[in-house]
């Protein structure tokens, strides 16, 4: 199927290509003209990234993808390695791809629908190819320290409505383990506990935090 823009190239005993506009005018190709064998590589190297780029934004309009991810899933697909490196750094120019955006929207996302904290989010972020620099702006910006506390409050008082009745100290253990199991680290968890379990003992029964 010819892509939208797209020229279809037909080189006698090498086949039907299809280019861009502008790289067919760069190549200097033109009906009739001869092809030889540095001018074919050429050709062939120009279709796969044009091939490889479609497939990239389809993925890409799909949702929205960290630098990683797009490598990854486009080795996937058996695109050669450089083709791999040349696409991405054209999507990366013309900012398709951003992972500073990726990484405020992955958290603006997870805050809204599953509310967890900061340890958390830095290991997806991380699973998906986000450096630890960008991750740390953007929580900074959208989940700071108070922010978190706050947060972590609030999950704390609403999971503290299933606890009733319960022994002070399970209630404690219980409380800290699920705090855990929503990614806050062992500081944010100590503080929550000190505010929601006054003169229930200071020990959160959870190591310091990743």
């Amino acid at each position: 199927m010819r892509r939208p823009g797209a020229c279809r190239v037909d080189i006698a005993g090498a086949g039907s290509y299809q280019l861009d506009g502008a790289t067919v005018r760069a190549l200097g190709i033109v009906e009739g003209a001869e092809v030889d064998g540095a001018l074919l590589e050429r050709v062939r190297a120009a279709a796969a990234r044009l091939d490889a780029r479609g497939v990239a934004l389809r993925l890409l309009q799909r949702r929205l993808r960290s630098r990683a991810e797009l490598e990854t899933a486009l080795r996937r697909r058996g695109v050669p390695g450089d083709v791999v490196l040349a696409v991405i750094g054209e999507l990366r120019r013309g900012g398709w791809i951003d992972d500073a955006r990726f990484a405020r929207a992955w958290i603006r996302d997870r805050l809204a629908l599953r509310p967890c904290g900061a340890r958390r989010l830095r290991a997806e972020l991380h699973r998906r190819g986000i450096s630890a620099q960008v991750t740390a702006e953007a929580l900074a910006e959208l989940l700071p320290f108070e922010m978190e506390d706050e947060l972590a409050r609030t999950q704390a008082q609403t999971r503290l409505m299933r606890l009733r009745g319960l022994p002070p100290q399970a209630v404690r253990r219980r409380l800290a383990g699920w705090l855990v199991r929503r990614g806050f680290s062992a500081e944010v968890i100590a503080r929550v506990l000190r505010q929601l379990l006054p003169g229930e003992g200071a020990s959160t029964g959870v190591g310091p935090a990743a």
